[in-house]
């Protein structure tokens, strides 16, 4: 396949009669944004790029970085979830390059970039082999850590591939951040009023699949209450109310505590992975070892259950962690 079937075999999609009619002004306008969009891209990953191979080939101190002896696979966008094994006669570069940063340098300082363990050492597997895939970092913003063909692939160096790990800190999801400050602000507030009531501290920044239930049931019991008539009276109640609206219409409605706890999970699952690693569609977390064991994780959103969520995600220290063997595996 040549590089102009290439290009129309991926983005002949967005064009209405499937490849671009130069005689539409619409499709002309298309082709050329298109083609401005990966000449700017291409420009700024070799200007990136320069820096992981510099690094690179300082650290193997070699003038040209050498390729990997394997082949390894890819599927793409949308594929399923795969495993892959570093080859014995590539293991000794993959360590090597294993905890190696690039640095930017910021006025007079420098400072390391934000690369974790394992990066460097896929990005040279796949880019610097017969894989066939295209490695480009991504740095901007909210990109994933790497793009194989524009495929977004956060890498992780979690040392285990089951279990609950950090996806990241959900700081920057300020309404979800707000509606679970409403959540457990009115589950605080009952259990206070409540004699006898035991308390256990849970909070928007620390909780389990399960806490978050709890939580829900609280508010539907809140719910219940005749919370327009006592607004006439303590103004408070009125606040209580509007902040029970903004969740139920932010969550799209629920039916039972359940239900409710289900949807928060999932929303704010989805919307960490929207960003990380599906930026530009379903992407990869690769789960990395140093042993070169790794585990690629596809990230199709409709595989997020609808009761397993609960039992598979938590927060803890305002980071969100999910077990991406269960839910993705």
């Amino acid at each position: 396949m040549d590089v102009l079937d290439k290009f129309f075999t991926k983005y002949s999609y967005k064009f209405p009669k499937g490849y671009p009619d130069v005689k539409d002004p619409k499709d002309k306008k298309m082709l050329f944004n298109i083609v401005t969009e990966l000449v700017e891209s291409k420009q700024l990953i070799k200007e990136q790029s320069s820096d992981y191979d510099e690094v690179i080939k300082k650290a193997l101190n070699v003038d040209e970085i050498p390729k990997s002896k394997n082949k390894y696979p890819f599927p793409g966008s949308g594929g399923s979830t795969f495993s892959i094994q570093v080859k014995p006669d590539d293991l000794d570069i993959w360590q090597k390059l294993w905890a190696l940063k690039p640095k930017k340098k910021t006025g007079d300082k420098t400072e390391t970039l934000g690369v974790g363990k394992g990066e460097m050492s896929l990005y040279w597997l796949y880019n610097y082999s017969d894989s066939e895939v295209n490695v480009e970092e991504g740095r901007e913003g909210d990109d994933p850590d790497l793009f194989f063909n524009g495929v977004g692939v956060e890498v992780k160096a979690y040392g285990k591939h089951t279990g609950k790990n950090k996806i990241g800190r959900f700081g920057a999801d300020k309404e979800n951040l707000k509606i679970l400050s409403v959540i457990f602000g009115i589950d605080a507030l009952i259990k206070v009023l409540q004699p006898g009531e035991k308390l256990k501290t849970v909070n928007p920044t620390n909780f389990a699949g399960d806490d978050l239930e709890l939580a829900m049931n609280q508010l539907m019991k809140m719910m219940g209450v005749d919370l327009e008539g006592l607004s006439n009276r303590f103004e408070i109640f009125k606040t209580i109310s509007n902040n029970i609206n903004l969740v139920q219409s932010s969550l799209g409605g629920f039916s039972d505590p359940e239900d409710g706890a289900i949807s928060m999970a999932k929303k704010m699952v989805e919307d960490k992975l929207k960003r990380k690693p599906n930026k530009k569609g379903p992407g990869y977390l690769a789960s990395v070892k140093l042993d070169g064991d790794c585990k690629f994780f596809s990230i199709l959103l409709e595989k997020l259950e609808d009761k397993e969520i609960l039992d598979n995600m938590s927060v803890t220290q305002s980071a969100l962690n999910l077990d991406f063997n269960k839910t993705f595996g």
